[in-house]
């Protein structure tokens, strides 16, 4: 074949090759059948208008990896940045085709593609991801122009300090509005809708449980004086990539002796020593949907009798607060149940007097959902289809008002909890919650003891 005919077939290949959709993605019927439940519910006349999240610098030509804005993912499925949505329920005339949805792209460029990736370009991201058309981004004023100018304009909500293509966008969007625009009613019914989850959801976040609790067990197998919370940070991270987790769901939370006293510590650098108690937050994220796991175990393996009593109280708490998740039952009811447990227990070890004195130990709420962000929306009233969290925890730093055998013991346990019909499930189940088995656990080795370097 001559060399010419060869790069155009060569050339021809690379432009007809699209991004990869995963076979276990949220379908595009439950997409569509999302979208369709928001239309219905927007008033007549209104249009609604998403837009994803700008792609953040880190430093110098160095970017953040992309995250989409959570609701214009929920939404459509698309991972692009410099994208948006547009829904107008009673329709608009786009190139002579009636419709009641847009999604704005990126053009094609195979040059740029070199550096990037592939992109899907308006041509094609339609028809993969089942929207009624798709167009070039830089068409958003013709859109917007053919979605009216009359009824309230609906957005969720409006981005935080945007940059590049979408602070252009945005801005366009806000000139267009200005006057109709309606806060918080979109973004509080796409809460109301991500509260529930649906059995494909449900089995995305088993997936990102799944390569979690992967990692809380090596990571307690791996654990041993003289390392570093960054060893540990690393084995369950590894875990996570190899449960096909694309990112962490936050930053891993890894804090041993006195840093385990620290709710959101994110440093990782200290030396574990023999003898303090490590409390680690970690999970995984795939394809969106973020677990959210702690263990807290002791760095040689065995818990001290001041390390055990407070763990075994926070068991006792945590198995409350399950009992408690319920259908029909208040999303408070676990934190109650919980908290009541902390308190006779906090009492009877002689550490605190008063219900006001559990404050400075347990500072924090029992539970949050979790979903498409590892702090998901709310809801009031429990029902089938509701994950949580159910997490409560003891911090005593040195210098508390108590004795000092108890100073720098921090203790959290946290699993991940479906709700259903009947009887809560623990869904990170896999992670031995109960310190015999922690210790039992710890006397194996994990991938963590490997040595390298």
């Amino acid at each position: 074949m001559p060399v010419l005919s060869l790069l155009a077939l060569l050339l021809t290949q690379r432009r007809e090759a699209l991004p990869l959709l995963e076979p276990d993605r949220i379908t595009n019927a439950e997409h569509a059948a999302r979208r369709a439940k928001v239309k219905a519910w927007m008033p007549k006349g209104s249009v609604a208008v998403l837009l994803t999240n700008p792609e953040r610098n880190r430093s110098n030509d160095t970017d953040f990896r992309f995250h989409p804005d959570v609701n214009f993912w929920y939404l459509t499925g698309f991972p692009e940045p410099e994208s948006a949505l547009v829904l107008a329920p009673d329709g608009m005339t786009i190139d002579g085709k009636r419709v009641t949805e847009v999604l704005l792209v990126n053009d094609r460029d195979p040059g740029q593609e070199t550096w990037t990736g592939y992109r899907f370009g308006p041509a094609t991201a339609a028809t993969r991801l089942g929207i009624e058309m798709s167009v070039s981004n830089r068409r958003l004023k013709d859109v917007l122009a053919a979605a009216g100018t009359g009824g309230a304009v609906l957005r969720a909500p409006n981005l935080n300090d945007p940059t590049g293509s979408i602070a252009t966008m945005q801005g366009d969007v806000e000139e267009w509005a200005k006057g109709r625009e309606r806060p918080g009613g979109l973004a509080a019914q796409l809460g109301r809708m991500r509260a529930i989850k649906s059995p494909a959801e449900i089995e995305l976040i088993k997936k990102a449980v799944a390569a979690t609790v992967k990692g809380h067990v090596e990571a307690m197998k791996s654990c041993e004086p003289d390392g570093h919370e960054y060893d540990l940070q690393a084995v369950v991270e590894y875990c996570f990539a190899r449960g096909g987790c694309e990112s962490v769901g936050y930053n891993s939370i890894v804090g041993a002796g006195p840093d385990s006293c620290t709710l959101h510590y994110e440093e990782d650098r200290r030396a574990m020593n023999a003898g303090e108690i490590v409390c680690m937050d970690v999970a995984g994220e795939y394809h969106g949907y973020s677990a959210d796991v702690t263990r807290s175990f002791p760095v040689s393996g065995t818990y001290s009798k001041e390390q055990r009593a407070i763990y075994d109280l926070v068991l006792a708490a945590q198995d409350a607060g399950i009992a408690a998740c319920r259908s029909g039952a208040d999303f408070r009811a676990s934190h109650q149940a919980a908290s009541k447990v902390l308190l006779d227990g906090m009492t009877k070890l002689g550490i605190v007097k008063t219900p006001r004195d559990l404050a400075r130990y347990f500072m924090h709420g029992t539970s949050h959902t979790i979903g498409l962000d590892v702090h998901d929306s709310s809801i009031g009233t429990l029902a089938p289809g509701v994950t949580m969290t159910v997490e409560p925890g003891i911090y005593i730093p040195a210098g508390s008002p108590c004795d000092p055998k108890w100073w720098n013991i921090g203790v959290r346990i946290e699993d991940d909890v479906l709700v259903t019909d009947g009887a809560p499930v623990i869904l990170s189940a896999g992670a031995p919650r109960k310190a015999d088995e922690i210790e039992a656990l710890m006397r194996q080795k994990g991938i963590g003891n490997v040595k390298i370097g």
